[in-house]
């Protein structure tokens, strides 16, 4: 989602250089932004596991 909103930002003009019109400087641009996607959601993914692994094991009943 939040890649989505960076490229949305990028072809208006927002922040950064605007992406130049026609289908092949998007999918630049998306290509360049996979890399970061890919780190945040292992980052991510790694954390929940912590926080799960951390977690005190719920009371049996």
């Amino acid at each position: 989602a939040g890649a989505l909103v960076w490229l949305w930002g990028r072809t208006e003009g927002r922040w950064g250089p605007a992406i130049a019109e026609g289908d092949e400087a998007l999918n630049n641009a998306i290509q360049g932004a996979l890399p970061g996607v890919l780190r945040v959601a292992a980052v991510a993914s790694a954390l929940f596991l912590l926080w799960r692994a951390r977690r005190p094991a719920a009371a049996a009943e």
